[in-house]
């Protein structure tokens, strides 16, 4: 038995597959099936089970894979250890929704520069729905994700299966985003009614839109003409020229060019009560690396000032408005 079995058997349980096992070990295929079924005969016993659909652990396996991920979590901080001063470069694949990456990517990119500039950080912007099984297949090491109310028990469901920790940190609400020309751009609140009229823009999964289909699905005749993207760049882009509205969470605005420039104007849903919530997203199984560590405590600080900036905008604008009203009243 050898250190890099262990290896071998944590990334096999990982990818549910030898071939995919193999190509991340850098090993060929025949090589390590013919590894793990010389470390089972040294064993005794089967540790997977094998057919054309992929291979799962036995009883047995499930047991040995828990101290092999003690064994490989170990290894992990021996090889920490031979680099006190820090300068070897960490890699740490980072999958991440659109509004971490529109409103924090850049700011985590900067913290670790500053602070950790041996972490080089892979950030890979994915959909809501291709989070989860990034991390599940390995292709990341973090994730940021993000569920609503509709979503929220199957993502915690499809995380226990596969033994993945979610930490929710951010809550949002949805905004609906519109060109700075249109005749509701500046009322406090509007409801999805008054947009009737109004061309939407929409993700191409639609996972943002559950507060406009509630109240206007897509199948229904009532949507005359929308606009489908794979980006939020496009998206923003068809807000700014006045060709479309969207509803988004509220966090798109932070630090947007767009919006700091006047060119969209995202005003709050008064008849839509959708959140969103914002959620970390780590394997339960394995010790996590140093630098995962690191940049977990780096997004929560993030967050944290973020929400306090979010508040505090609120709070200027309520008061803005309040001055507005008062001043209205008083010319009567």
């Amino acid at each position: 038995m050898r250190l890099e079995h262990f290896q071998y058997i944590v990334e096999i349980a990982r990818c549910k597959s030898m071939s995919k096992a193999s190509k991340k070990l850098y090993i060929t295929q025949p090589s390590l099936s013919t590894a793990i079924q010389n470390l089972e005969d040294e064993l005794g016993f089967q540790i997977f089970k094998r057919s054309a659909s992929g291979v799962a652990l036995t009883d047995k396996g499930e047991s040995l894979l828990k101290i092999a991920e003690t064994i490989v979590g170990q290894l992990d901080l021996v090889k920490e250890l031979s680099n006190p001063e820090n300068d070897t470069t960490a890699n740490l694949n980072l999958a991440a929704v659109p509004v971490f990456c529109n409103a924090l990517m850049i700011n985590l990119i900067q913290a670790l520069k500053r602070e950790h500039p041996y972490i080089n950080a892979n950030i890979m912007e994915l959909r809501p729905c291709k989070i989860l099984p990034a991390l599940i297949s390995g292709t990341a090491d973090l994730a940021i994700g993000t569920y609503s109310p509709s979503t929220k028990e199957q993502t915690f469901q499809e995380a226990t299966k596969n033994n993945l920790v979610i930490e929710p940190i951010f809550d949002d609400q949805m905004y609906c985003f519109l060109p700075r020309n249109h005749p509701l751009a500046h009322k406090r609140f509007i409801s999805m009614d008054d947009l009737e009229d109004s061309t939407p823009a929409f993700f191409n999964d639609h996972v943002y839109m559950e507060s406009y289909e509630c109240h206007h699905p897509l199948d229904h005749e009532y949507t005359k003409n929308y606009y489908s993207f794979t980006d939020r760049a496009s998206i923003k882009k068809a807000i700014s020229k006045g060709l479309a509205y969207a509803i988004l969470p509220h966090l798109m605005a932070y630090d947007d060019i767009y919006v700091n420039s006047g060119m969209i104007i995202p005003v709050p849903l008064a008849d839509a009560d959708v959140s969103l919530t914002t959620y970390i997203a780590y394997s339960a199984r394995n010790n996590l690396p140093k630098a995962a560590t690191i940049t977990i405590e780096l997004i929560r600080k993030l967050y944290k000032e973020i929400a306090r900036t979010l508040q505090e905008t609120e709070m200027k604008i309520d008061r803005e408005h309040q001055r507005m009203k008062n001043n209205q009243y008083l010319l009567y």
